[in-house]
């Protein structure tokens, strides 16, 4: 059976990580999990180097401070204490949420957006993270429940660049949360819990408390089923990419859309999909995309521009080559 320090070591060798690496620390379990069996880990790959050689691997930790909890100050003084315990530096990072203006993210959205973009402005290049597979099995059914794509329902991967130069890691993807339960008790590890985590009004509560525990009952593996779902749709979606690469001769910089003129509906649109993606445009909904596609895409002269868009994105196709304005 792997052990949570099996999945981390073989997730930064898989990576090829080495220098710093952060560990995102919440003050949970599943958090200090990832500090306790890091810190571990650092002492074993330092004792393993020369005495003259720096560690393959140095640990830090950045804890941020959303200020949402009344208990917000203590959590941030808990998670000092740990890392004093184990030699980790932390940083602590503060954000300011308003909560009467959350940009229609609501207060999870917001909190999740301030908190990578903090992450980029003060994590190392490779920062870790201690989601776990129930917590992938969670993200899959509200990707589900929102009609989302294949993107979406590849739900979170292993890894990601999430801002230039910055690697996002999820050592624990394939630990179950009893997993993390038995190695926090087997090593008798303190940990907080947030009082939030039992409001059911946010989603994600809603799923882990009332929906998925009555999923258990009838199919107790269901956990297992939906990160196998997310996988294959991962798989899917990369075809997809390559599928809409092909279609628009993309060379990283054009196209070439003339091909698509006479291929179907679902092949045009996927292929508008995914160049939309490359130039980090706003994702329409897919009826927005077919009406684009359907105007930009047709067998007619081509000596007129085409346009196509809304929403502060306006693409215009001359002849067989597609560009984007962006408000």
């Amino acid at each position: 059976m792997q052990t949570i320090a099996d999945a981390i070591t073989q997730c930064l060798s898989r990576c090829n990580i080495s220098g710093r690496v952060t560990i995102a620390l919440s003050g949970g379990v599943d958090s200090i999990a990832l500090l306790n069996a890091c810190h571990h880990l650092g002492r074993v790959f330092s004792a393993d180097n020369a005495s003259n050689s720096p560690p393959i691997l140095d640990f830090d930790a950045i804890h941020i401070h959303h200020g949402l909890s009344p208990n917000a100050d203590d959590w941030a003084n808990f998670c000092q204490a740990e890392c004093d315990k184990r030699g980790i530096k932390l940083d602590i990072i503060r954000v300011q949420i308003n909560r009467a203006h959350t940009d229609g993210q609501g207060i999870e959205g917001i909190a999740r957006r301030l908190r990578y973009l903090a992450f980029a402005d003060h994590a190392a290049p490779t920062l870790l993270l201690g989601q776990h597979a129930d917590d992938q099995a969670e993200t899959v059914m509200h990707q589900l429940l929102r009609g989302t794509g294949l993107n979406g329902l590849s739900a979170m991967g292993e890894a990601r660049e999430y801002a230039p130069g910055k690697t996002l890691l999820r050592p624990l993807l394939a630990m179950s949360r009893a997993d993390i339960d038995a190695y926090a008790s087997e090593h008798q590890l303190a940990f907080i819990v947030d009082e939030s985590n039992h409001d059911t009004t946010y989603t994600r509560n809603f799923l882990r408390h009332e929906v998925l525990p009555l999923l258990a009952s009838r199919f107790p593996h269901y956990a297992n089923a939906l990160n196998r779902t997310a996988a294959h749709a991962a798989e899917s979606a990369e075809m997809c990419e390559a599928l809409a690469k092909i279609d628009l001769q993309w060379d990283g910089a054009t196209t070439n859309v003339s091909a698509l003129d006479t291929l179907n509906l679902a092949r045009q649109t996927n292929a508008l999909y995914h160049w939309l993606r490359w130039h980090d445009a706003p994702h329409p909904t897919h009826a927005q995309l077919q009406t684009w596609a359907e105007q930009l895409f047709r067998e007619s002269p081509t000596d007129k521009p085409h346009q196509a868009g809304g929403h502060g994105v306006l693409i215009v196709r001359r002849k067989n080559v597609i560009s984007i304005k962006q408000n």
